[in-house]
């Protein structure tokens, strides 16, 4: 059963729309996997608004659909748009990275290598790997020192974070690692030439990985082995969160 934190009386709109968008990211929350208003604000603690507020903005977002008829479910994609998004991504973060090494604090490189250790010690456990990726993916652009660009690439992040989640297999961390690695090398030395290299390397080939378990699925919804978390293939039915 999905686990949702009990929510405090303060912005609650915003938490709302945070978790929401956290648990698509981490696919908790599986593409295709239908929700409903009245599930969710039990799960929350909350009244409808709220709920239906966050909703709202993530629907604008296009992180989830809101049918005619109410049925709510999380955005899938398809292989066209997952190679979409790879273009603008290879834009977006490579810019992000390469202003990010070349104007860094020297402070900057505890937090970002934390997220690095987490990587290298969580290569067995999917989603704990993924989130440290995430982490370490953001907390580099987050020295670029623009807000614009990194709530853009966010955006990308709701979009394609479930699938980067359910695409991950140990053996693909693992081999991912080398070019995490040397993105910490070139974050460390201010070398913007390798971070880009490293970084357009691990986005086309993860890229590729959900593409080809895409292909594979046969156009069926994707969603993930609860208990060996390789990629299968089911007909996602609604179910109340």
């Amino acid at each position: 059963m999905l686990k949702i934190e009990p929510i405090t009386p303060t912005t609650i709109r915003a938490q709302v729309y945070e978790q929401l968008k956290n648990k698509i990211i981490s696919a908790e929350i599986l593409p295709g996997e239908v929700v409903t208003i009245q599930g969710l604000a039990d799960g929350f603690g909350v009244s409808l608004m709220p709920v239906r507020e966050a909703l709202w903005q993530l629907e604008s977002e296009r992180a989830i659909v809101i049918e005619s008829n109410k049925r709510i479910y999380v955005n899938r994609l398809t292989g066209p748009e997952v190679e979409d998004i790879l273009r603008v991504r290879l834009v977006l973060e490579s810019m992000a990275a390469v202003a990010a090494c070349r104007q860094r604090a020297d402070a900057a490189l505890k937090s970002v290598r934390r997220y690095l250790e987490a990587m290298e010690a969580n290569l067995g456990s999917q989603k704990a790997y993924m989130l440290a990726n995430s982490q370490f993916h953001l907390s580099i652009y987050a020295h670029a020192g623009s807000p614009v660009l990194l709530q853009l690439i966010r955006w990308l992040w709701v979009r394609i974070g479930p699938y980067l989640v359910m695409s991950s297999t140990k053996e693909n961390s693992r081999q991912a690692m080398e070019s995490h690695r040397g993105m910490f090398d070139a974050f460390s030395q201010r070398d913007a030439s390798r971070m880009r290299k490293c970084l357009q390397e691990d986005l086309r080939s993860v890229a590729k990985v959900i593409v080809d378990m895409l292909e594979s699925a046969g156009g069926e919804p994707v969603t993930s082995s609860p208990r060996d978390g390789r990629p299968i293939t089911r007909r996602t039915k609604g179910s109340r969160v």
